[in-house]
């Protein structure tokens, strides 16, 4: 009875460390995160937030876009960097729906700075209300 129990004691043991070095592995492995936002259109009908993650191959920038229930139009939400390379690049998102946000997600690949806006509109363009750019993420705080 006694060897039962040490063999299911050191089971219990091992299975324990087997899972715990990967929790460990894994942890190290994270990538930076950065959150952002809110971002709000002028007339506060629209809201964006979201976070910058640095993985291969560069950074992603994801998030949600918001279209506040009881306003007429749309929620558009754009993106401008400056690419490590010295290029440039633009993402444009927009939603209609008052009750769902609209969820997105983006490689950018290596850059130095990002910026974005939350302007008002309809469901085929902006039209106006915009925020100022907003720093989403730099190179160095």
């Amino acid at each position: 009875m006694i060897f039962r129990t040490l063999a299911v004691g050191a089971t219990l043991m091992i299975a324990a460390a087997t899972i715990a070095a990967p929790a460990v592995a894994a942890t190290s492995a994270n990538p930076e995160t950065w959150s952002w936002g809110s971002i709000y259109s002028a007339d506060r009908a629209g809201k964006a937030k979201g976070k910058v993650v640095l993985d291969r191959p560069g950074f992603v920038v994801s998030g949600k876009l918001y279209d506040f229930p009881g306003r007429s139009g749309c929620s558009w939400l754009t993106f401008r960097w400056t690419k490590e390379s010295g290029g440039q690049g633009k993402k444009t998102f927009h939603t209609c729906s008052g009750t769902k946000p609209k969820t997105f997600s983006f490689p950018t690949g290596y850059m130095l700075s990002i910026e974005g806006k939350v302007c008002r509109g309809t469901s085929k363009k902006i039209t106006g209300k915009c925020s100022i750019w907003e720093g989403v993420w730099s190179q160095g705080g």
